[in-house]
């Protein structure tokens, strides 16, 4: 498996440090967990965003602004 690694504050790596205890966990694993989630929710984002594009659904802006008189006001 590739490998990375991660520049963290003491600050971030004593928070990590303390959720992984709390966890049961190691800090490692803790922090795996934490890229897949935010992997997995950076793909529903996306997904979401080109299902409404596909869809023609109007996003949060256009749903409360005005239609546009085309000449800027």
């Amino acid at each position: 498996m590739p490998a990375i690694t991660v520049d963290v504050t003491e600050e971030e790596l004593t928070e990590l440090r303390a959720g992984a205890e709390k966890a049961g966990v190691s800090v490692e694993r803790l922090a795996y967990a934490i890229v897949c989630e935010s992997v997995a929710r950076r793909r529903r984002q996306r997904s979401a965003a080109e299902c409404a594009a596909r869809s023609g659904a109007v996003g949060p802006f256009e749903a409360v602004l005005p239609p546009s008189d085309g000449k800027g006001t």
